[in-house]
């Protein structure tokens, strides 16, 4: 198995501590009658005093979007947050579901059980989930399989559906399985942030997602701590070809 090598400087790819934004719906695609497609809408739930988010990534159908769900790391707190993202084949946000930020965690979810405002939330962005599917025909993303590296380093390489997805410092790498038919090459310089002198958090690929016939991978990349720094959150991002 072959491995780009591109070498670069590893950083942080978000700020450590709490999302601070305020619950807020974005809604360019607009609403419209449609009707309710046969199969089940991906959904989220609150259980055991956080997000249950499983039914996510999805991506449409004919490949046009993909949703997220995405985390901040919130320092020791720990407070559970979500926002989900529909993001369009060239990885730009074009619709945001705020539905918890950390700071609002003991207030909406005190002692770790949902109150009314918080289940509101919730079945807010289920039904706009339900009108996603209606519009788009969202099928569930699988993850790829993560191959543990031999080399002392992080993983950066995911397998499936006759794909191969490498991480290789900061750009993604999309090769038909066991060849050097490089299919996509995208940059993600972007997603890393400048070295501090008492920071050090390579990246690595936590995971890759993909439905199969589709030409859309939803990456998954994770950061390393250390002892003078806190672990950045992670971040997901389309790839397309």
């Amino acid at each position: 198995m072959r491995r780009v090598l591109i070498p670069a400087v590893l950083g942080i790819a978000a700020a450590c501590g709490p999302n601070g934004a305020t619950h807020e719906k974005s809604d360019p695609i607009g609403s419209s009658d449609l009707p309710h497609r046969g199969t089940p809408a991906p959904h989220i739930a609150w259980k055991d005093s956080a997000f249950g988010t499983e039914a996510l990534p999805v991506v449409a159908r004919a490949g046009e979007v993909a949703i997220v769900a995405v985390r901040q790391i919130d320092g020791e707190r720990g407070f559970a947050n979500l926002r989900i993202e529909v993001r369009d084949r060239a990885d730009k946000t074009i619709q945001t579901i705020q539905i918890l930020n950390s700071n609002e965690y003991e207030k909406l979810a005190p002692g770790g059980i949902a109150g009314p405002e918080l289940q509101q939330r919730i079945e807010v962005a289920n039904t706009e989930l339900r009108r996603l599917h209606d519009l788009h025909d969202l099928v569930a993303m699988k993850p790829l399989e993560i191959q543990a590296p031999t080399d002392n380093t992080f993983p950066h390489l995911a397998i499936g559906d006759g794909l191969d997805v490498d991480w290789s410092s900061d750009h993604v790498h999309v090769f038909r399985h066991n060849s050097d038919r490089q299919v996509v090459t995208v940059e993600g310089k972007a997603w890393l942030a400048p070295v501090r002198p008492s920071c050090d958090n390579p990246a690595f690929l936590r995971a890759a997602f993909h439905a199969p016939e589709l030409t859309v991978v939803v990456v998954q990349i994770a950061y390393r701590g250390s002892d003078s720094c806190g672990v950045p959150s992670d971040q997901f991002h389309v790839v397309s070809w």
